[in-house]
Parts: C-alpha cells; sequence; structure tokens
C-alpha cells in the first residue's frame, strides 16, 4: 500500500504560526527584562585610617629602674630577711653581716684617737711652757719652735685618726643591708652563710614607680620610630584590656647578637593585671600621620582592564561602578588613592556579579521586586 504525502496547499498558514509563536516568545522575555529582583548586598562604609603600618611586637613588663643591691664592705652574710616577691619600703633591712671582725676595727680606731688625742694634749702643754719660758731666755728659739711643730704633727695625727674611726663606725653600720628605694624585690642571689665581697650583688630591687614595657625591634622599623609616639598595649594573660603607652627610649645601638634595637614604652598607670616579668604585645604605628582612605578586599574587582568598586546610590538602592586606584594593602584593607570618598557605601561581596546600575537590597530591608 502506498501512502501519499500531504500537501501543504497553503504556505501563508505555516508562516502566520510561526509569527504567533515568535511574538509570544519575545512578550515573554520582555516581560522577563521588565521584572527585576533587587540582588541583596553586603556593604561597607569607606573610612580614612592614620597613614602607615601597623607594627606589633611581643616585650616583657619591667619596672624603669632596678638595682643589684649589695654591701659595701666583705663578710659573711648572717641573715636575710626578704624574699622574692616582697615588697619594701624605705630603710627597711635586707640582710645583715657578721660585725665581729668590723667592731674589733672599730675599738681599734678608737683607742688610736685616744693616744692621738694625749700626744696632741702633750704637745700643747710642752708648747705653752716653752711660751713663758722664751722671754726670760731660758731656752731657745730653736727649742720653741721644735714645740710649736710637735702640736702641729700631733694635732695632724689626731684628726687622721678620728676619721679613721668615722671610717671604723660605718663600715659596722654597712654591714646591715638596707633598701634606699620602696619597691619589690625581683632576684636573690645571696644566701646566710654565703661569704661576699664588697659590692656583690645580694638581691636585685625593682624600684616603685613607673612601669615600662621593653620590645626589640628590627632595624627597619626602628628607624620609622620617634620618642613620644603613643602604643597600645594588651597582656597576654587579659587581651581585653588595652594600656596606652609612649615611647620613652630607643637605643642607640643595635644589639651585636639579634642585630635589633630595645625599645622602651613607659606606662603612666599600668593596670594591677600588669605585672613585672609577664608578657605584652604593644602595637606601634609607623610612618606619618596622614590620613587614607581604606576598603575591604572584598570590595575590589577587575572590570573594563582596570579595579573598580560598586558605590551604593542610597536613595535609588542601585549601585554604580568607580575606578579605583589602590596605593598598597594594609591589615585593615586596600590603600584607595582616588574614585572613592570618606563615607561612600561600598559593597563587599560578590561584586563580580553586579553591573552598572543594578537594584540591590541593603542589609535589613525586604525583598521586593522592582521594575526598572
Amino acid at each position: 500500500m502506498i501512502v501519499q504525502q500531504p500537501k501543504i496547499t497553503r504556505p501563508w498558514a505555516v508562516i502566520g504560526l510561526l509569527g504567533v509563536t515568535l511574538f509570544a516568545a519575545g512578550c515573554k522575555g520582555e516581560a522577563a527584562v521588565q521584572t527585576q529582583i533587587a540582588r541583596p548586598v553586603k556593604v561597607a562604609v569607606v573610612a580614612a585610617a592614620p597613614q602607615g603600618r601597623t607594627l606589633s611586637f611581643s616585650g616583657i613588663v619591667r619596672p624603669r629602674v632596678e638595682s643589684a643591691l649589695g654591701f659595701r664592705v666583705p663578710g659573711k652574710i648572717v641573715g636575710r630577711l626578704v624574699n622574692v616577691g616582697d615588697r619594701v619600703q624605705v630603710d627597711q633591712v635586707i640582710a645583715r653581716l657578721d660585725e665581729t671582725d668590723l667592731k674589733l676595727a672599730e675599738n681599734s680606731a678608737r683607742a688610736a684617737v685616744s693616744a692621738a688625742r694625749s700626744r696632741r694634749d702633750m704637745a700643747n702643754d710642752n708648747l705653752e711652757r716653752a711660751k713663758a719660758l722664751l722671754p726670760k731666755a731660758i731656752i731657745s728659739q730653736a727649742a720653741y719652735d721644735t714645740r710649736s711643730n710637735e702640736l702641729d704633727a700631733a694635732t695632724s695625727a689626731l684628726e687622721s685618726t678620728e676619721a679613721q674611726l668615722r671610717q671604723a663606725v660605718n663600715a659596722v653600720g654597712y654591714a646591715t643591708l638596707k633598701a634606699d628605694k620602696a619597691g619589690i624585690i625581683t632576684s636573690v642571689s645571696g644566701e646566710p652563710g654565703q661569704v661576699v665581697n664588697a659590692g656583690q650583688p645580694v638581691v636585685a630591687l625593682a624600684e616603685a614607680g613607673e612601669t615600662e614595657i621593653a620590645v626589640a625591634v628590627p632595624e627597619q622599623d626602628a628607624a620609622t620610630l620617634v620618642i613620644g609616639q603613643p602604643a597600645t598595649i594588651a597582656l597576654w594573660a587579659g587581651p581585653s584590656t588595652k594600656v596606652e603607652g609612649r615611647i620613652r627610649e630607643i637605643a642607640g645601638q643595635a644589639d651585636p647578637a639579634s642585630r635589633t634595637y630595645a625599645v622602651r614604652i613607659a606606662v603612666g598607670d599600668p593596670p594591677p593585671a600588669m605585672r613585672l616579668g609577664t608578657t605584652a604585645t604593644v602595637a606601634l604605628i609607623s610612618g606619618d600621620n596622614a590620613r587614607r582612605t581604606v576598603i575591604p578586599l572584598p570590595a575590589l574587582t577587575e572590570s573594563d582592564g582596570g579595579t573598580v568598586a560598586f558605590v551604593v546610590d542610597r536613595s535609588n538602592k542601585v549601585v554604580r561602578k568607580a575606578a579605583v586606584t589602590v596605593t598598597g594593602i594594609a591589615e585593615d584593607g586596600a590603600q584607595i588613592a582616588g574614585g572613592l570618598q570618606e563615607g561612600d557605601m561600598v559593597v563587599t561581596a560578590g561584586v563580580q556579579f553586579l553591573r552598572d546600575g543594578m537594584s540591590i537590597r541593603l542589609p535589613g530591608e525586604p525583598a521586593q521586586t522592582r521594575t526598572p
């Protein structure tokens, strides 16, 4: 059986049907264009920050003045009355030496003074008698002069022995080591029974008063710091506590081993948690104090061969493309030289999917369909 193909006798009918189909599709596309859903975005406000890098260093809490105390005379330690961590006041006794030999030296000096005083008194009496005999020519002028010289020598000898007596008395006093400043004992190096030399450290005393943070700064960063520059200090034991300080001292020479410069940051009013020896983190700003524009790094994208950011038009709720110039990268974002102003709102997420004039929805706003 042979099936015959039907013949199309009305070609304009087919063309008409195709036209209707294309018209319907065009209407649907136009409707899709006319209906636009606002894209939700994350935003950030352009801020200005001080110029320069933030330098962070670890340091140790130290007193401004820490002295090694020792006896001014040699001897054997018979008693130590303080321990590490003790607070001492002015003239408080720290340690004592055996005074036996020092007392003997004092007694010997007192005896020498008595003998010298007797010789001086005898020479004075001889001179007085010579004064009465000289006018009567009972003694010669030479004998008178001799007695006068003997008195002068005896007087000088008495003064010498009296000075030696004062030294012996002072030496007995030096056998008792006292604190000349109020502070805290940070270390002990002398124990009872130990024989020490004059000046040998027995204890270390951290004077009460201003507290400092000692840090070591690399040579490439030390040149950017100046005396009096502010610093922010945080304790490792309590990072939430922030203390302000200022650079008091910058070493003039680098450490020969580490090639770093010792920097001291003074803290005027340290908190109770800032104990001596604790570890702290010091934040310093290098460079000058000029202001710079900073935006988050995710706010940047590439478009038309350059770097751009999308600025939010708050009144129309659309974004506008803005060409920017990036001058550097900091810890808080990218440094911008032009294209944005402080206070501008920029999109910080999904910027590669945005286009100029696109409708957006700010955080917290309800979703809605916008017709451009």
